[in-house]
C-alpha cells in the first residue's frame, strides 16, 4: 500500500487520496447537476445513474466496444479491452488511435480521473467496480455471463435487451439505431425459426464448437450464446451438457460425440488446427469436410456479436442447405451492413469476411 503524509503529519492512504482528488476535480472543473444524469438498468439488473450523454467511456469488454461502435458512438470511447478486428478499424476509423486496457482489463484509475472518464463498462469482472466506486467513477455492466437465458425465447429477448441497453445508455441519437437493429433482428429470427422450429431433434445435425484462443477443446456450454445460435440455426448443440458459459472439454468427450459438423472459432484458430491434428482424423466432421471457421467481422461472430444475425443465417445454410437455398450469404451480409450498420461493403469485402480474411 502506498501511504502519503498530510500537512499535519498524519498518514493518508492512497485510495483515500484518490477519492479526495476525484472530489476536487469534480468541484473545480465541472459542477454536477441532477439534470445531467439519468437512471437506467444495466445488464446485471442494477439501477445505475449514468450521464445523459456520456462522452468518455472505458470498455473492459469486447462486446461493449462493439455495441458502442455499431450504434455510432465509437468516438466516445477512451480505452478498449482488446484490439478490435481489422474490419472494425476499416469500417469505424474513429477508433484507430484509441489505447487498449491492459489485462486483466484493469484501467489506470488515476489516469481515468485526469481524463474525466464518464463511465466504465465492465464484464465479466464485477469486482473491478469497487476501485472505481471508491473514487466516484460510475460503472455499468454491458454483458452478464451470470444471467444466461434458459430458453430460445429468453435468448432473443435478452439479446435485444442488451442492444436497447446501449441505445438507452449512449444518448438520444443511439436509441433509434438500437430500435432499428431490434426490428431487423425480429424479422430475420422469425424467418429462420419458421423453418428450423419444425425440425425434430433427431433430424438435426450434431454440432461441436471449439477453438477459443486456439485451444480446440475450449468451448461454450449450456445456455451460452453458441448454444442458442446453434439451436436457432437448426443444430443439435453437443456441449450443452455442461452447464456453464465457457468450458474446457477432454479429448475423449469429443471422440465420443463424433459430431456431424464442427465450427471453429476464427479468433485464434484455423482449419489446419483440426485437419492436421491426428487425434481428430477419425471424426465424422473431419472425414466429411464439415469443419468450418467462424467469420470475424466487426467482432467475433460467436461472442454475442451484433453480427449474430448473419452468423445464424451462415450456420443455417451449412446445417440445412436445402432449407435455406434461397438465401445468398454475400447478399445477406451486404444488406445487413447497409441497413443495420449504415456501412457499405463490396462483394469482395463480403467474400473476405466470410472467409475470415482481413480487408485488402
Amino acid at each position: 500500500m502506498i501511504l502519503f503524509l498530510c500537512s499535519t503529519g498524519e498518514i493518508m492512504n492512497y485510495p483515500l487520496l484518490l477519492l479526495l482528488f476525484a472530489f476536487l476535480l469534480n468541484v473545480v472543473a465541472s459542477p454536477v447537476h441532477a439534470a445531467d444524469f439519468k437512471i437506467i438498468t444495466d445488464m446485471d439488473d442494477r439501477k445505475i445513474e449514468v450521464p445523459v450523454n456520456p462522452k468518455k467511456i472505458v470498455c473492459q469488454h469486447g462486446v461493449s466496444t462493439e455495441k458502442i461502435m455499431i450504434l455510432g458512438k465509437g468516438a466516445s470511447m477512451t480505452l478498449m479491452a482488446m484490439k478490435p478486428s481489422p474490419w472494425a478499424y476499416r469500417l469505424y476509423p474513429e477508433i484507430r488511435n484509441l489505447p487498449l486496457v491492459s489485462a486483466p482489463y484493469s484501467g489506470d484509475v488515476e489516469q481515468m480521473l485526469k481524463q474525466k472518464v464518464d463511465l466504465v463498462l465492465y464484464s465479466p469482472q464485477p469486482e473491478e467496480t469497487k476501485k472505481y466506486a471508491a473514487v466516484g467513477i460510475r460503472t455499468a455492466c454491458g454483458f452478464s455471463v451470470r444471467k444466461r437465458p434458459r430458453s430460445l425465447d429468453d435468448f432473443e429477448e435478452n439479446f435485444k435487451r442488451q442492444v436497447r441497453f446501449f441505445g438507452e445508455l449512449l444518448g438520444p441519437d443511439a436509441k433509434p439505431r438500437a430500435e432499428k437493429y431490434c426490428r431487423y433482428f425480429d424479422k430475420k429470427m422469425k424467418m429462420i425459426r419458421s423453418r428450423t422450429s419444425k425440425i425434430a431433434l433427431k433430424e438435426r445435425p450434431t454440432v461441436y464448437y471449439g477453438g477459443r484462443f486456439g485451444n480446440q477443446l475450449f468451448s461454450q456450454g449450456n445456455a451460452s450464446v453458441m448454444h442458442w445460435d446453434t439451436e436457432m440455426a437448426g443444430g443439435n448443440y453437443l456441449p450443452r451438457i455442461v452447464d456453464d458459459n465457457f468450458i474446457e472439454l477432454h479429448d475423449e468427450q469429443l471422440l465420443v460425440w463424433n459430431p456431424d459438423v464442427i465450427f471453429i472459432s476464427g479468433w485464434g484458430s484455423t482449419l489446419e488446427n483440426f485437419r492436421n491434428n491426428p487425434k481428430w482424423a477419425s471424426l465424422k466432421a473431419v472425414r466429411n469436410g464439415k469443419v468450418y471457421v467462424i467469420p470475424n467481422g466487426v467482432f467475433a461472430w460467436e461472442y454475442a456479436s451484433g453480427e449474430t444475425i448473419p452468423f445464424i443465417i451462415y450456420m443455417a445454410k451449412i446445417l440445412h442447405p436445402d432449407l435455406f437455398r434461397d438465401l445468398d450469404m454475400k447478399k445477406e451480409l451486404k444488406t445487413f451492413y447497409s441497413e443495420v450498420y449504415g456501412k457499405t461493403v463490396s462483394d469482395r469485402d463480403a467474400e473476405r469476411i466470410l472467409q475470415n480474411l482481413p480487408p485488402l
